[in-house]
């Protein structure tokens, strides 16, 4: 750790790359490990043309440089005679091949060829190593029989153009199913021609119908799917997302600067400054997130790509002439400089280069994903972090494509390694060491050849491996999964990073900060073991102090970061372990292409790890949500802010004062209210009203600023981040009997045929005579009146039991189904496009009172749509759901028809029908579980920055926004300012261009992303400490759980009674093997009939330095006195709360999780109810259980404290365990 630390940009590296060991012979031999470069094979022919086109666009512009100063000195030296720029410029430039400060005298010799292929670069290389990183193009071909060093690595990858790929992958799937593709993309839209014109009132969509171009590209009668949405036409750019630099900008030989819609553009920011020089870290505002025109004025960023000099208007690129020639003396660059900002447009105009946002594998962290979305028909495959080159989660990157095959020969090559490093388990090569939940079938006869670690199906995972496991599975509500992939199903696409074109600035990242690495800090941990803990002789010596400390953050999608020393706390090196348990903010500043891990910067100390404020506040700064936007004082944003009296004076509006009714969802704020009235016998009328925030914060203002940084309130169980502080919100919310501003749409019904007849939207002004919270509407829905029989309280039930009867007619229309149950919802698949504002510990919990109010919002929303896009066109600020991708879709619908229930996919209203149709609640909420890993989540956009469709797939849409919630979402308000030009036909006068909506909606996107996974995160944790709670007696919850996959070495379980989803692995059950059977999707556990599984502790868990270690276990009960446990609880009211836990959830109006608690007849074992459904028999000494697809099996339900997130795990029971009297 010294030695490395010597230099701070030292090789930081991990697991994720190989280093070739060489052990030396003699009296001492040592063993020398051989530092990693970047195989010059491992740089496409694409790549190294535009290094090379790169590097001399750099010799030119230097050139240029070194003869204006030759004119400057001159200049000075002749007293500034005017003939001299003449002079000089006659006098002829510098061979391109040979610039004049060119060294020679360190080259070998060399012969004529090699000289040439040399001066092709522009200049002579030096023998020096980092030059093996850029071979010449067109270099001699290596034999499998040559003896050079550069033949023994990997062969050259070759690229695929877009067209390439796309055949390649049809082939690739035709082959694999042998059949015509089961979707039909065509047929899975929306009808989209109704968005052209601007009806005179608003329908639902009708039948689907395919668009021109989508008939051009239907199925055709063959053996593999057409692939329509990644089609393109000849007069079409593959992405619409750039724009180009006018052709007319004189900036000498500087290469132009692309303005990337949606993206900002990599800065000048000089990265030869003192990165240590702390700066600020306010999170950025969208002003700053992107850069959206193309003068030469760059904003900085806080990310900087590389960590030399840059020397070229290449934005994110390290300059390739330092990379190819000033690396003497420097360290080995372990990762492909970013190709130049410049060439990106056209690269991706020809097709060579394909643009998406990365997905960091959570999983397997090694590999990456690549969405593409509307181009290709499934992800592009990242292998390896030298492929990612540098991308973080979320990054928009440039990627270009590869042969498959070759990615993952490379792929297996790299896992074979692995196998053979670890002695312990030397794993066949058909294994996969990531992943226990594969799904290829055992072969009883050879289920324990050779040496495989394994019993008959039955994985044994490393330590590390169940480490990331426990943290990766445990620390979230549901399974988050990537598909399967293996020699049998290949990725479709494959490729690797060239260059990250937007990212969004100052995010923030939660951690721990260690001394050492993780990796070294466990193996001196070992070490110390192994000596008895006896170092008394090296702890003596003295160390350098180190110059860089380790950030290791809690998201494990995130890499370590390396973190300057003089930024930790001061006695950090000295005491670093009574920082173990402190919570840290980090942000990332810097990559150099010379390090396997990023440089950051030091934010703040929140506080103890275990400490619960703490935890909370950790999770919002995780998600970026730093709440400082409101911190400087009243006085700073409520000037000149408006009151209600004075809006409503400036101009008439309509007035709605009868049978209005606000809603507050928690009680916070209200920003929607409703009216309901019959117009005539055949008639109703039915208004929305929503606060007119638009008018109250103007564009531009400094309140407008701040609630734009924020862009989205957070709800979460322990505490809410409002989008506008508490002042504000009282200020600006309905309140009862008091007069407020609103933009309101109303609808004329027909009442028998539930039709919309027309709608009108304007500027209101709105009395509400009732305001009532969700929680009440929903005692009035489940009783149909309440214990106050006041005729207001009368009233309220009918008004709101009229209410619910319009939102199931209207949700019938949108789905094209009238036989609708108003009883069956889909409350996890809704959460998708927004997050919930009343919250519940269970996620599938089904909120009667939200899901009326949405459902009539869903309406409202789409007519607003409707509205602007017609109006406005290009300008149209809207949101959008796509269509799963295509290979994602079918290998979830795969799984969901294992399970016995078919999808209609024809189009999006019958995929929903034909989910709500299951009768069953649990195997609804099974499909649910398994669905919501394909269905993305939506997005905001502008209608002229988006080539694909508009619709909104999951709610069967043709346009779709968000209008009705202003004071929880930025977006809102943009779409009020939009709708309100078109209401007063001002549209000429709006102001804002297409190039500054997409900064805002990409922001907008990016928030309310943070905004979901900070919610999730929040009931997670909240869920935790009730688990924790209820077993605090015996150290596990025993509760019921249903299989919803099964794998041939774990299998998934889906827990109703919590709304979780857990795998449960193998290896952590005592079993003597496991057995699968691929095709009836059954696993066979045999089981050690005398080991419970509630106190089983695996072999290697044993080991010092067991992850089981790494955690505060509290002790645990056997299952048969945590069973006896429960049956003592039953006649409690808070169940296995204690009464403290089960005030708080009452307090914060949640409610308390209750078991279904099986109570054994007298005499009969406590166990016995769990275990009788179960399907088991002994044959012989064999003690065998069937795990099927939808059983019910008995689940043990941990909740493991300690850590930076509390972990759920779960077992299952042993039935075959008989407890000792």
């Amino acid at each position: 750790m010294d030695k490395f630390n010597a230099n701070t940009d030292g090789h930081i590296g991990e697991d994720s790359f190989e280093s070739p060991t060489v052990k030396t012979t003699g009296d001492k031999p040592k063993t020398i490990h051989v530092a990693h470069r970047r195989s010059p094979s491992e740089l496409t022919t694409l790549m190294l043309e535009q290094l090379s086109l790169q590097r001399q666009l750099e010799i030119v512009q230097a050139q240029q440089q070194q003869i204006l100063q030759q004119q400057q000195q001159q200049q000075q030296q002749s007293g500034g005679t005017s003939n001299f720029g003449y002079q000089n410029m006659l006098q002829p430039p510098p061979s391109l091949g040979q610039p004049q400060n060119s060294n020679r005298s360190n080259h070998h010799r060399k012969t004529s060829s090699s000289f040439q292929k040399e001066t092709e670069y522009g200049t002579p290389r030096s023998h020096r190593r980092s030059q093996s990183s850029v071979t010449s193009v067109g270099s001699i071909p290596f034999s499998k029989t040559d003896s050079r060093p550069q033949a023994l690595g990997h062969t050259r990858r070759h690229s695929l153009g877009l067209a390439e790929a796309k055949k390649a992958a049809a082939e690739a799937h035709a082959q694999r199913y042998n059949s015509p593709s089961k979707l039909s993309i065509e047929s899975s839209q929306v009808n989209l021609n109704e968005n052209e014109s601007t009806p005179p009132s608003f329908k639902f969509p009708g039948s689907p119908n395919l668009s021109s171009n989508e008939a051009e590209f239907s199925t055709p009668p063959a053996n593999y799917h057409s692939r329509t949405r990644s089609s393109l036409s000849g007069d079409k750019s593959p992405q619409r997302g750039f724009q180009f630099p006018p052709k007319d900008q004189n900036q000498l030989l500087q290469p132009p600067q692309p303005s990337f819609s949606g993206s900002h553009v990599r800065t000048g920011s000089d990265l030869s400054s003192n990165w240590r020089k702390p700066t600020s870290n306010n999170q950025s505002s969208p002003s700053s997130y992107h850069h959206h025109n193309n003068s030469q004025s760059f904003e900085s960023s806080n990310f900087l790509p590389g960590h030399r000099p840059r020397n070229s208007y290449g934005g994110s690129i390290s300059s390739v002439s330092q990379y190819n020639n000033n690396n003497q003396g420097q360290r080995k660059s372990l990762f492909a400089p970013y190709l130049p900002q410049n060439s990106l447009p056209d690269l991706i105009n020809e097709g060579k280069l394909v643009t998406g946002v990365l997905r960091v594998n959570k999983k397997n962290r090694s590999d990456a994903y690549v969405s593409a979305e509307g181009l290709l028909d499934a992800d592009i495959f990242i292998c390896g972090s030298k492929d990612r080159n540098r991308a973080l989660e979320g990054d928009t990157v440039a990627v270009e494509l590869l042969v498959v095959d070759e990615v993952w020969s490379s792929k297996r090559e790299k896992e074979e390694k692995k196998r053979r490093k670890d002695t312990k388990s030397n794993f066949d090569i058909a294994d996969d060491v990531h992943n226990d939940a594969s799904t290829s079938s055992t072969d009883p006869s050879h289920s324990n050849s050779g040496s495989l670690n394994r019993k008959g199906s039955l994985k044994q995972r490393p330590i590390q491996k169940k480490n990331d496991d426990l943290e990766v599975e445990g620390q979230s509500l549901l399974l988050v999964e990537e598909e399967e992939i293996n020699d049998d199903a290949k990725p479709l696409y494959a490729g690797h990073v060239v260059a990250v074109i937007d990212r969004i600035p100052g995010q923030l990242f939660s951690g721990t900060l260690g001394l050492l690495r993780p990796s070294q800090a466990a193996k001196k941990e070992k070490e110390r073991e192994e000596h008895g803990g006896d170092f008394s002789k090296n702890e003596h010596k003295p160390k350098p102090k180190p110059k860089i400390v380790w950030f290791k953050p809690i998201d494990k999608k995130v890499p370590l970061i390396a973190i300057p020393t003089e930024q930790a706390p001061k006695d950090f090196v000295e005491n670093h372990e009574k920082y173990a348990n402190q919570t840290f903010i980090a942000s990332i500043k810097r990559w150099p292409i010379t390090s396997l891990h990023p440089f950051g910067t030091l934010v703040s100390r929140l506080g103890a790890t275990d400490d619960k404020s703490v935890e909370v506040e950790s999770i919002l700064r995780d998600n970026n949500f730093m709440c400082d936007e409101y911190l400087d004082g009243e006085e700073k944003y409520m000037l000149d802010f408006p009151t209600s009296d004075y809006i409503l004076a400036k101009r008439p509006r309509k007035e709605f004062d009868d049978y209005v009714i606000a809603c507050s969802q928690n009680g916070q704020f209200s920003d929607h209210a409703f009216h309901v009235r019959g117009v005539s016998d055949n008639t109703i009328e039915l208004g929305v009203h929503i606060v007119d925030v638009s008018e109250y914060v103007q564009n531009g203002t400094n309140l407008d600023k701040r609630a734009k940084k924020r862009s989205h309130g957070v709800f979460l169980p322990q505490k809410s981040v409002n989008l506008f502080p508490d002042t504000i919100n009282k200020m600006v919310s309905f309140q009862e009997n008091v007069r407020s501003p609103a933009l309101s749409v109303i609808f004329t019904i027909d009442s028998l045929t539930f039709e919309i007849e027309n709608v009108w939207m304007g500027e209101t002004s709105v009395k509400p005579t009732t305001r009532t919270e969700y929680s009440e509407i929903d005692k009035i829905l489940e009783k149909l009146e309440v214990a106050d029989s006041s005729d207001n309280q009368n009233a309220l039930s009918s008004y709101f039991a009229t209410l619910s009867l319009i939102a199931l007619r209207l949700k019938e229309k949108r789905l094209n189904n009238p036989k609708l149950s108003s009883n069956r919802m889909l409350p996890l698949l809704d959460q998708l496009d927004d997050e919930r504002v009343k919250l519940s510990l269970n996620i599938y919990e089904n909120i009667k009172s939200a899901s009326i109010l949405d459902e009539i919002f869903h309406t409202v929303n789409a007519a607003v749509a409707q509205k602007i896009h017609s109006a406005l066109g290009d300008l149209a600020f809207l949101r959008k759901f796509p269509i799963p991708t295509l290979t994602k879709f079918e290998y979830y619908q795969s799984k969901i028809a294992e399970l016995g229930v078919h999808l209609d996919t024809t189009n999006a209203g019958s995929f929903q029908n034909s989910i709500l149709a299951i009768e069953d609640p649990i195997k609804r909420e099974a499909v649910e579980t398994i669905l919501v890993k394909c269905m993305g989540r939506g997005k905001y956009t502008i209608a002229g920055k988006c080539d694909q469709e508009l619709a909104h797939y999951l709610f069967n849409l043709p346009t779709y926004t968000h209008f009705n919630a202003p004071l929880r979402r930025y977006a809102d308000i943009i779409v009020h300012r939009q709708l309100k030009h078109i209401i007063n036909n001002s549209v000429d006068s709006y102001t804002e261009d297409v190039n500054s909506l997409k900064v805002i909606s990409d922001y907008c996107n990016f928030k309310k992303d943070c905004a979901t996974a900070t919610q999730e995160q929040a009931i997670h944790l909240l869920l935790c400490q009730t688990i924790n709670d209820m077993s605090s007696k015996t150290g596990q919850v025993l509760c019921k759980g249903v299989v919803l996959q099964v794998y041939e070495s774990a299998f998934d379980v889906y827990l109703p009674e919590f709304g979780i989803e857990k795998r449960v692995h193998g290896d952590q059950l005592p079993l003597t093997k496991a057995e699968f059977d691929k095709h009836n999707k059954i696993l066979k556990l045999f089981w050690d009939p005398n080991v419970d599984a509630a106190t089983f502790v695996p072999e290697d868990e044993n080991e010092p330095l067991s992850y089981r270690n790494s955690i505060k276990n509290k002790f645990r009960v056997s299952s048969e006195n945590a069973a006896r446990a429960q049956d003592e609880s039953v006649s409690k009211e808070s169940g296995l709360l204690s009464d403290e836990m089960y005030n708080k959830l009452t307090k914060l109006k949640l409610t308390p999780p209750k078991i279904d608690i099986l109570i054994p007849k007298e005499g009969e074992d406590p166990l016995a109810p769990y275990i009788k459904p179960l399907s088991t028999r002994i044959e012989g000494n064999n003690h065998m259980q069937d795990i099927k697809l939808l059983d019910t099996v008995p689940v043990i339900l941990r909740a493991e404290i300690g850590m930076s997130l509390p972990c759920l795990t779960v077992r299952v029971l042993n039935p075959f365990y008989k407890e000792r009297k």
